[in-house]
Parts: structure tokens; C-alpha cells; sequence
């Protein structure tokens, strides 16, 4: 018997159809990263309302910092904690910033989000809202938004990013077209990657190096470029409904096995998936004495489940950085994939209950 196909990791296809998918509308600029996009706002909103900090969620990726540091803004955190309901962001109506960046997590919608985004837009505070992890679920914070930004490469692969603004004109506008050494770099560990999951050509090595290489150009330079045109014309013929219907079966294959599994070191971060919900992961809060231990265990399994975020800086949100890890249920995978997944996460219990 072959080695188990890996499961996770980055993305290497697009899900295709042959009906069209509707793009977002025309006062979306389209850009190379989300990091482009969020520095694109930034900029925006000094040209428009002349800002000078902004509110950031302490639960974040470092990566969501840099954009806004880099346009000059001084930068405050509210905290995002553990809940019964998932999570509960403690963002106090004086914070006395001029803007908010607000976000769901994971896929999962929830009402306090809404309720943020509206009281923000009443008292006058630029809402901007990171529709990354929640592009396929139904969002209502997003009526309350003056500017949403996304991108797609957490959802399968892609070098598009988009900005939106909802009242007004920009002012501010992506000033060089695609790079191309980036967006070749990745084109080529992708297709590497294919190749060698699907086909079992060439070295594992050779795709990890291309898509390092790329994350590091990115690291060192995502202003200012507009998207790759082609990676936008996919956008195009995506299959919407396949995307959000995999997803959503996978996870609930997650939710079943996880409500078997007695061990109190672990449970989902969501009590539930709601029914307008795509998850883009699977939450889980795992003791942080074993969350190390799983992880090794899983990757010796081939399976690859990322932690949210590994190089966090942030304090606000230690509880979740501490204990999170990110349960596989992406479109690529089948039901058995995911029943695979979770068997060994049973497995491992077993003798950690």
C-alpha cells in the first residue's frame, strides 16, 4: 500500500465552471495580495478623511499589521477572546480611533460583528471590513462597511486580492501592474505541486522552495501592484456552489466526529456551522500542553493542519494563539479525506483522553 495522499498545505487548482460567477462590482480594484489591498485602504482613507490610527483585532495575522504600519497609521488592538458562541471581541466605544478593521473568523458569521460595524458607522469611525475568512458565508456587517477587502488565496489558488469601496470615489489606485516574479513563482510550485501529488513527478522540495520563495518577495514588496489578469479571469468561471457545498459537507463530517471524541482537550471554537456559513477551516481549541504533540502527530500522517496564527505578536488574543489549530475541509478533499483526518485525531485521543 502507497503513502497516504498529503492533505493540506497550500493550494495548487482552481474549482472550475462552465457558468459565469459574478466578479465583485465596479468600484472594486483588483490587487496582487490582501496585504496590497489593506495598504490601498489605508492610504484611501488618509487621502479622503486623513486618519491616523486605526483599531486592529489583537486575534490576527502579523501579516494584516505591516499594510497599515507601512501607510504611517498608529495602531491599537482590541481583544478577541475564547466564547461560548466562538468568539467575543472587547472593543470599547471610546477606543478613540479614527478607523476599525472587523473580520469573521474562519467562515463563521456572527451577529456581533454586524452590531460593531453598525456602531462604528454611527459614531463616524471608518469601518473597514476583512472579508477574507468569510468570503462564501452571508455577512449583514458588510452594509455597515465603507470599504471590504478580500483576498483568495486562503480559498484555493490564486494571486488576486480585492479592495472595495462602498461611498465615494478612490482616491487611491494600485500604480504598477502584477509581479510577475512572484505570480511566476507560484504559478510554478502550483503546477509542480499538481505534479507531483497527482502524478508522483518530481520533489516534494521543489514546490516547498517555490512557494517560500515567492511568500518572501511578497514579505519584501505586495505595494502598489495590481492583480495577475489571468488569476482574475478565473475568477470568472469559479464553481461557487461546488466550493460551498464541499466545504460544508466536510465540515459537518468534522462536527460529527468531533461530538464523539470524549476528551475534554478538545472541542470546536464554533458550537455549530450556521446554515449561511462556509467554513474556510474547522476551528478546534486544543489543550496547549498537546497541541504541539497533535500537530507532529498528524504531519507524520501526512495530514497538515495550520495553526492560527504561529507568529502572532499581539497579546489580546493569547488564549486563542495558545490553544487553536485549523481542522482541513476544503473543496479538494472528499468526505473519506476528512474521515481520515478525523480518525487519527480519535486515534491520538484515545491515549490522551
Amino acid at each position: 500500500m502507497g503513502k497516504p495522499m498529503e492533505l493540506g498545505s497550500e493550494f495548487w487548482s482552481v474549482p472550475q465552471s462552465d457558468m459565469a460567477a459574478a466578479l465583485p462590482d465596479t468600484n472594486t480594484q483588483f490587487v496582487l495580495s490582501g496585504r496590497t489591498a489593506l495598504e490601498l485602504v489605508a492610504r484611501d482613507l488618509i487621502a479622503e478623511r486623513k486618519i491616523r490610527s486605526v483599531c486592529l483585532p489583537a486575534y490576527c495575522c502579523d501579516s494584516m499589521l505591516f499594510p497599515f504600519q507601512r501607510a504611517g497609521l498608529e495602531l491599537r488592538f482590541y481583544d478577541v477572546l475564547p466564547s461560548a458562541d466562538g468568539v467575543r471581541r472587547v472593543l470599547p466605544e471610546n477606543h478613540g480611533c479614527d478607523a476599525v478593521l472587523l473580520l469573521d473568523y474562519f467562515g463563521f458569521s456572527q451577529a456581533e460583528t454586524a452590531a460593531l460595524a453598525e456602531r462604528g458607522r454611527d459614531r463616524g469611525t471608518a469601518v473597514i471590513l476583512d472579508r477574507v475568512q468569510s468570503l462564501y458565508s452571508e455577512s449583514e456587517a458588510e452594509m455597515y462597511a465603507d470599504y471590504t477587502v478580500t483576498s483568495w488565496r486562503k480559498w484555493f489558488f490564486s494571486c488576486a486580492a480585492a479592495a472595495a469601496k462602498h461611498h465615494g470615489e478612490w482616491l487611491v489606485h494600485p500604480n504598477k501592474p502584477a509581479n510577475e516574479q512572484y505570480v511566476s513563482l507560484r504559478k510554478e510550485a502550483a503546477k509542480n505541486k499538481a505534479a507531483n501529488l497527482e502524478q508522483g513527478v518530481g520533489e516534494k522540495q521543489a514546490f516547498l522552495d517555490g512557494f517560500a520563495e515567492a511568500e518572501e518577495l511578497l514579505d519584501a514588496d505586495f505595494s502598489d501592484y495590481a492583480a495577475d489578469p489571468e488569476n482574475v479571469d478565473a475568477l470568472r468561471h469559479l464553481d461557487i456552489p461546488f466550493l460551498r457545498q464541499r466545504r460544508r459537507e466536510n465540515a459537518a463530517v468534522i462536527y460529527e466526529a468531533l461530538n464523539t471524541i470524549d476528551a475534554p482537550r478538545i472541542r470546536p471554537l464554533f458550537p455549530q456551522m450556521g446554515a449561511a456559513d462556509t467554513p474556510l477551516f474547522v476551528p478546534v481549541l486544543v489543550d496547549p500542553a498537546l497541541r504541539a504533540e497533535l500537530r507532529r502527530f498528524l504531519i507524520q500522517h501526512q495530514v497538515y493542519c495550520p495553526i492560527h496564527w504561529p507568529d502572532a505578536q499581539t497579546g489580546g488574543g493569547a488564549a486563542l494563539y495558545a490553544s487553536e489549530l485549523s481542522l482541513l475541509c476544503d473543496q479538494r478533499y472528499t468526505t473519506t479525506d476528512v474521515e481520515r483526518e478525523m480518525n487519527l485525531i480519535k486515534e491520538f485521543f484515545k491515549y490522551h483522553a
